[in-house]
């Protein structure tokens, strides 16, 4: 049984922050078209629609017809259907990034969090076995750290750049385990010929100034989770007893040298309860931040409680606003690209900057989602999973760094998730996305299916490529000479990459 929709038109059309863009279907390359050149192309696919089938020389008739220039329509060829499905279906798995969940306590409450101090799963959810963790070790020991290393360094193959990414719970709660990770890393660097980025996400309360740079000393890139004022801070991220944290991480950061905390990023988790991008974005500029992530709580991993509900953007309502809060957003970054007060290193933990930056280089997400293809998560016992998202979830545990991984079943999953490309290549905007808005825990969750894309999530990851494509556009007018500079001369973009 063939696999292969039926072709494509030619061209995708949409208008954003008064661009006229087109994209081709087959190569996925965009273009900032004239109003008149637009209309032309919408009035070709029109025409073309209306066709069983359609060859190259059907569409030159009709685009001639239609006074479509040439060099125009040479731009947006016909999409070769079997040799982009198939190059995708090839794809092999090559690690170069593992998440150590250093512990499964965390000593906040946040109200959006799955991890739900430490639980991780809800029995209940999908009424799959779970192995609770009360009944593992809460902190993983520096020997099942060492041996998640050795199991990134025996399967990543040639690749040189590899990524240890701390998290938790609350990894800092683990913090001997950490610090002996990232020794451990270097001492392997130069018998191996690999080089090791780090990564931590904290919530910033256990991050003393001295701990801060200790860790910055050693090459570890840090981000910190801090919901915006305080208000809105200590009503999403509270301890346990209900206090805020807001001022016991402000605490933190104003006993930290400026040097130090420009080098931070300052990360929110943005929810309805207050969806203010922009506002969001000056108040973390305003606390020393110069690398700042905004990105919207994802309704992913396990849900416990149905209050959690209320801190996602479920409904069309939540759709629009959020839609025009990374319109908002956009058009702050532009303004302040363009007035030089942000560069490559200030956005490189930027999500949308990382977008751009991929359609810069026209650079094929190929795989999609890395869970499994590029990363796997090892759990604080060391049992391993296709990403963080996953901890828990039987299903998808392929063994544990101390005794091996189960390759037929890690194979088996590799396999399996291939089939998402049935689904996903039918999609307009196959050509630029590759699968990369789907998230496969979030499939998991809505459809029972990790190969079934969500299609709120799809929605929101086509209006994010929309708003980066129409941004780069404006600023390849705006300041086309330090787009190389801007984008850091980086064609992948992986996380991790050496910035100080």
């Amino acid at each position: 049984m063939s696999i292969i929709p039926k072709s494509k038109l030619p061209v995708i059309l949409f208008k954003k922050l008064g661009k006229y863009i087109g994209i081709s279907s087959a190569s996925g390359d965009f273009y900032d078209i004239s109003p008149e050149a637009f209309d032309a192309l919408q009035e070709l696919n029109r025409q073309l629609s209306l066709l069983d089938s359609y060859s190259e020389k059907v569409i030159q008739t009709i685009a001639t017809k239609l006074s479509i220039p040439s060099d125009i329509i040479a731009l947006f060829p016909l999409c070769n259907d079997e040799t982009m499905i198939h190059s995708e279906l090839g794809i092999e798995a090559s690690l170069t990034d593992i998440t150590l969940n250093l512990t499964s306590e965390c000593n906040l409450k946040c109200v959006y969090c799955w991890n739900d101090q430490g639980r991780y799963s809800n029995p209940e959810f999908k009424n799959e076995p779970f192995r609770q963790y009360s009944y593992t070790p809460k902190d993983m020991s520096i020997e099942i750290a060492r041996k998640a290393v050795d199991f990134l360094l025996a399967n990543c193959g040639d690749e040189k750049q590899l990524v240890v990414d701390f998290y938790g719970g609350e990894p800092l709660k683990n913090l001997e385990t950490l610090e002996q990770t990232v020794i451990y890393c270097r001492e392997k660097e130069k018998p191996t010929d690999k080089h090791f980025h780090f990564l931590l996400a904290t919530n910033g309360t256990l991050l003393t100034p001295s701990i801060a740079e200790k860790l910055i000393s050693i090459g570890v890139q840090i981000a910190v989770s801090i919901d915006g004022p305080q208000p809105v801070h200590d009503h999403n991220r509270p301890f346990p007893g209900g206090q805020g944290s807001f001022e016991t991480i402000t605490h933190n950061l104003e006993g930290m040298p400026e040097s130090i905390r420009k080098k931070l990023v300052g990360r929110t988790t943005v929810t309805p309860y207050y969806p203010d991008m922009t506002a969001l974005y000056d108040f973390l500029k305003s606390l020393g931040f110069e690398r700042i992530e905004l990105f919207e709580s994802e309704d992913a991993c396990h849900k416990i409680t149905s209050e959690r509900e209320k801190t996602f953007f479920n409904s069309e309502k939540d759709f629009a606003c959020l839609s025009e809060e990374y319109r908002r957003l956009a058009l702050k970054y532009i303004d302040e690209v363009t007035l030089g007060r942000l560069d490559y290193k200030k956005t490189f933990f930027n999500r949308f900057f990382k977008l751009m930056q991929r359609l810069y280089y026209n650079h094929e997400v190929s795989g999609g989602c890395p869970a499994a293809h590029g990363q796997v998560a090892v759990s604080a016992n060391g049992d391993i999973y296709p990403c963080t998202s996953f901890l828990g979830i039987e299903a998808f545990n392929f063994g544990n760094v101390e005794t091996g991984m189960n390759s037929e079943l890690f194979n088996r999953f590799l396999n399996h998730i291939k089939n998402r490309f049935q689904t996903c290549f039918q999609c307009d905007f196959f050509s630029v996305c590759r699968t990369t808005g789907s998230c496969l825990n979030i499939n998991y969750y809505f459809n029972g299916d990790v190969n079934q894309p969500y299609s709120h999530s799809c929605e929101l990851f086509i209006e994010k490529l929309k708003l980066a494509m129409a941004s780069l556009s404006i600023l390849t007018d705006k300041i086309p000479e330090k787009l190389e500079e801007l984008f850091g001369n980086d064609p992948v973009g992986r996380r991790g990459n050496e910035l100080y």
